[in-house]
């Protein structure tokens, strides 16, 4: 069986209590460290390793980029993928992730909210966490007292949040909160969503969405929340992704400007709200944005139609694993953003491999899936010119 012990470093010699046995191998904790490796750190939080928001606290964060950053260099080898040169990695500061998922319990001595253990289902208070931007935890006292006197014993529940904007006077003003109940059981009635809005309105919050019947429902947002992307202003869905920090989202569109160049025409492969390209639309020609996500991608139209940019801009919603975009209607373009999912892109890869675009700016969140997709462009000729690794997730992998 493979061993997982969180905390523990290559080279290290310790004693260990297994603790359980799955699929994926033997979990198990540090009982005593005999001889800790030079490269060790002291855990910069107090959560750590309960907690499973990091992996890596007690590493030295050289070691950490050197490993992320060799990482992406094996994968790439071994799909035999030829590139040109690697970049320095860039990485986030601490406290500027400004997304996340807490999970909220409660029970009859009390309520928990934070992030679940590592490799388990109890729920840890990120308490001193240096990832988050503090606006995010500064909210966790308020959503407790708010859980003790509204939901019962056995309500559950996951709470996504977006800090849309930091750096502004009241951080709450640019906080869009979406309450998604997991003890599908007990119903939020009328009285606990009037309660809720009241809460928000408190709290001075962008925006409060409850997810009902797979889709959220707005119950508080006095004025539009926006997010800006160049100059052009966007009001994302309930929920919507966005880059972890505000400074990692400036170097993925900083490298694709630069690789656009003096590019006129250009299809966005699953774009989202427009994160990647909506900055270029003021220097080109067209804009064609595919996306899977309804919301996500009217969002895009709409922020483009406002700034005045709508007749360089036309939107699709369409899945592109089952549908990818075919060669005949790549005809026009002569630049690619393709930014898809963890599980890459292969089929719109070979669709592109075969098509007549001559660039390609490709991101990707999972190097395995980058690699293979990259292995189908280079067979096809394309040139892997450079790569950067631009890290958002501290302490983790």
């Amino acid at each position: 069986y493979s061993i997982f012990i969180p905390a523990s470093l290559p080279g290290e010699t310790l004693l260990a209590q297994p603790l359980s046995l799955t699929s994926q191998g033997i979990k198990a904790r540090i009982i005593e460290l005999h001889s800790a490796s030079p490269d060790r750190h002291k855990p910069r939080c107090n959560a750590f390793p309960a907690c499973g928001g990091c992996q890596f606290q007690h590493w030295d964060r050289n070691f950490i980029s050197n490993w992320k950053q060799d990482i992406v260099i094996s994968f790439l080898n071994k799909e035999n993928v030829n590139f040109g040169c690697i970049r320095p990695l860039y990485s986030s500061p601490p406290k500027s992730r400004r997304r996340v998922k807490f999970h909220l319990k409660c029970m009859t001595n009390g309520v928990i909210v934070g992030l679940n253990e590592h490799m388990g289902h109890h729920i840890i208070s990120p308490n001193g966490c240096v990832v988050l931007h503090p606006a995010l935890t500064a909210i966790l006292p308020s959503i407790e007292k708010f859980a003790k006197e509204h939901f019962i014993p056995g309500f559950s529940a996951d709470i996504q949040i977006n800090l849309l904007r930091s750096g502004v006077e009241n951080n709450n003003e640019k906080i869009c909160l979406t309450l998604n109940p997991t003890s599908k059981k007990l119903q939020l009635s009328d009285d606990i969503m009037t309660n809720l809005a009241n809460w928000a309105a408190n709290n001075n919050f962008a925006r409060l969405s409850v997810q009902q019947n797979e889709s959220p429902m707005t119950l508080y947002s006095p004025v539009m929340p926006v997010v800006k992307f160049g100059e052009i202003e966007v009001s994302p869905p309930a929920g919507a992704f966005l880059q972890a920090t505000e400074d990692g989202e400036s170097m993925l569109q900083a490298a694709v400007l630069e690789i656009s160049g003096t590019t006129n025409k250009i299809v966005d492969l699953f774009s989202g709200c427009g994160t990647l390209s909506l900055p270029l639309v003021k220097h080109i020609k067209k804009l064609f944005a595919v996306e899977q996500n309804e919301m996500a991608i009217a969002a895009l139209k709409a922020g483009a139609n406002a700034a005045g940019f709508g007749s360089k801009v036309s939107v699709t919603n369409r899945n592109l694993f089952d549908a990818p975009l075919r060669p005949c209607e790549l005809v026009e373009f002569d630049l690619a953003i393709l930014d898809p999912p963890r599980s890459g892109a292969a089929t719109q890869c070979k669709m592109l491999a075969n098509s007549n675009i001559k660039k390609i700016a490709m991101i990707s969140c999972n190097p395995a899936s980058f690699a293979r997709d990259a292995a189908i462009l280079a067979e096809a000729e394309f040139k892997l010119d450079w790569v950067q690794v631009v890290d958002q997730f501290l302490f983790s992998n």
